[in-house]
């Protein structure tokens, strides 16, 4: 099961815990995505899909593509759309149409706004702004086309409600990988039929995975394949050994039967010759 890293403190916005909802004359739509291109909408969703597949086994992680975040209660105006976003300590409802940080008492913990060109500096300035005033304590920023921004994979870490850059994970000959301390992953961009799309690497395992399902898939057949060999293989040399041992008692009966027996031999000999003892001969 996935694990994360809580080292960060959770910087919340002044007044996000959570509340009983109350009847609110306020609406809070639900937000409408159109991916910018084909490479944008790609990669918006295979991240999504690699975050997803990772804490598929935990209920208390949310993971969600596109949903609007409301961060001020009683006003609409004021929303964030990331493109991906993981949230713990919160259901995992499918039911849910938007995120209110005042119901939710807190704000999401990584967000990944994946760059286009009518986006992108809206994503480097006012986005990371509000993403650090509302309490986001990493922000992601991937670019699908490889032009927008300096390097293709840029991370941000909240510091005394500030971002500071995420350095390449030292020694780790994994292409400069970055690493996510609220996922506990480390993440680095590849190319991908013309398109930059992010990878997440397990640091504990090595194991990489970039939202391709049936890719993640025959990985995880071929993974359990393998644990049952192993656990034949281990089954087989059990048998063995314990075979090995019921010879190794089996000649160890046979070794104190003969023996009994030749202790038996030895005393009826005893017997005999004290019975009838030789007798001397005539010079």
């Amino acid at each position: 099961m996935a694990t994360t890293e809580t080292e960060l403190p959770v910087l919340t916005s002044p007044g996000a815990a959570a509340v009983a909802p109350e009847p609110d004359e306020v609406e809070y739509p639900e937000g409408h995505w159109i991916a910018q291109s084909v490479g944008h909408g790609d990669a918006v969703r295979q991240a999504a899909t690699a975050l997803d597949y990772y804490f598929r086994e935990r209920a208390d992680v949310l993971v969600a593509m596109e949903l609007v975040v409301y961060y001020q209660h009683g006003n609409n105006k004021l929303r964030l759309q990331p493109d991906v976003q993981v949230v713990f300590g919160v259901e995992h409802c499918g039911s849910r149409g938007s995120f209110r940080i005042w119901e939710e008492g807190k704000a999401p913990d990584f967000v990944l706004e994946v760059a286009s060109p009518s986006t992108a500096e809206n994503d480097a300035e006012h986005k990371a702004r509000e993403y650090a005033r509302i309490g986001v304590r990493e922000y992601w920023r991937l670019d699908p086309a490889g032009t927008l921004m300096q390097t293709s994979l840029e991370g941000y870490v909240a510091s005394a409600g500030q971002y500071e850059q995420v350095q390449p994970v030292e020694g780790t000959g994994r292409g400069g990988a970055l690493r996510s301390r609220v996922l506990g992953l480390d993440l680095r961009s590849r190319r991908q039929a013309g398109v930059t799309v992010l990878v997440f690497i397990d640091p504990r395992t090595g194991e990489e995975f970039d939202g391709r399902l049936e890719e993640a898939e025959r990985r995880r057949q071929i993974a359990e394949r393998e644990k049952q060999i192993a656990e034949r293989e281990k089954q087989a040399a059990e048998r063995e050994k314990q075979a090995a041992e019921r010879e190794t008692q089996v000649a160890e009966r046979e070794k104190q039967i003969l023996q009994l027996r030749l202790r038996a031999l030895e005393e009826r000999l005893r017997a005999l010759t004290a019975q009838d003892p030789p007798t001397e001969r005539d010079p």
